[in-house]
């Protein structure tokens, strides 16, 4: 291609042959349009602010003035689901933009669009480190306490925290469960993760006997139609994400959660950092959570001064030395 040819192409058409590399490298619908519609928001305020020029000549410049504007931009400006947006977008929320024009500008060089990536090396904005906070061994029991599983609906929402909690499943895996993907035989279940790939996921006993508990005593009655899933809705299609996530809000608010956030992704948290306290090894965590890298999955684990202190003393070098205390 040449230099006039690529100067030719607008940015729509680049868009549009972005989205057929995404679809093509298996990307999820949701991850698709999330990067469409940042791009297309970047694109958007070069133009309204006459700074569009051909991507060949789009550089650093050009994405701090993004930056800038968008570090002055109110959340939910433009939605029309808030009544009234309030407060700044988050810092999280500017890097996550920030790292998706990158990747565009990264796939324009290895497509030959552009000689060289101008954003190569261009810094992502800093977050502040947020700790996380995780369930204790206490809270994990008040919260499953709160739930009636002799009947039908408690039966199921106990069932859902149990398979949380065992096997850090994402919350988009776990309404997807199949009754097909279930191998209670051998107590795993197979998921569908990110990339659409395939993992097999080990649950413990207790996990496997409130699912079979669960099957046999409970779904008949919660559900008149046919469905391939395990959690489905009266329609047979999949639970929804949002019930989940208010249920768990639900049972907080219930217990006394204050100023903790319980959600489906603090179960994924609190699955990794109590598996590492327990003695996992994180290799084999890597590929229970479905993990690409293992930066990633030691994001996940949040070990207390107490566990800390417990691994030391099982695998300090010096504590295993039978040394005389001449003190």
């Amino acid at each position: 291609m040449t230099t006039a040819n690529k100067l030719a192409i607008p940015t729509s058409q680049l868009l549009d042959e972005y989205k057929f590399c995404l679809e093509a490298m298996n990307r999820s619908p949701k991850t698709i349009s999330w990067y469409l519609a940042i791009l297309e928001k970047y694109f958007a305020f070069q133009t309204s602010n006459q700074m569009l020029k051909p991507v060949q000549e789009l550089g650093a410049a050009e994405l701090r003035a993004y930056i800038l504007h968008l570090r002055q931009t109110t959340r939910w400006a433009n939605s029309p689901y808030i009544r009234k947006a309030t407060g700044k977008l988050s810092p999280y929320s500017i890097q996550g933009e920030v790292r998706a024009i990158k990747a565009f500008w990264g796939y324009l060089e290895k497509e030959g669009y552009i000689d060289k990536n101008p954003l190569a090396r261009f810094p992502l904005p800093k977050v502040p480190q947020k700790p996380v906070h995780i369930l204790s061994s206490e809270q994990i029991m008040t919260l499953l306490s709160q739930t009636d599983r002799h009947t039908a609906t408690g039966a199921k929402y106990y069932t859902i925290l149990l398979i949380l909690l065992d096997s850090g499943l994402r919350i988009s895996e776990l309404v997807h469960i199949m009754m097909k993907d279930l191998d209670l035989q051998h107590n795993c279940v197979r998921v569908l993760g990110k990339g659409s790939k395939l993992r097999t996921v080990p649950i413990s006993n207790l996990t496997r006997k409130e699912i079979n508990r669960f099957i046999i005593s409970f779904r008949p009655q919660l559900y008149q139609v046919e469905s391939p899933y395990l959690f489905p809705r009266s329609d047979g299609t999949p639970i929804s994400i949002n019930s989940v996530q208010q249920l768990l809000r639900r049972l907080a608010r219930k217990i006394g959660l204050d100023g903790m956030r319980c959600s489906p992704h603090i179960f994924r948290h609190t699955f990794a950092t109590q598996s590492i306290a327990n003695g996992a090894n994180v290799f084999v965590l890597k590929e229970i959570m479905g993990h690409s890298s293992l930066t990633t999955t030691m994001k996940y684990t949040h070990l207390q001064p107490h566990d800390l202190q417990v691994q030391h003393a099982k695998f300090s070098p010096v504590a295993n030395l039978r040394l005389r205390d001449n003190s």
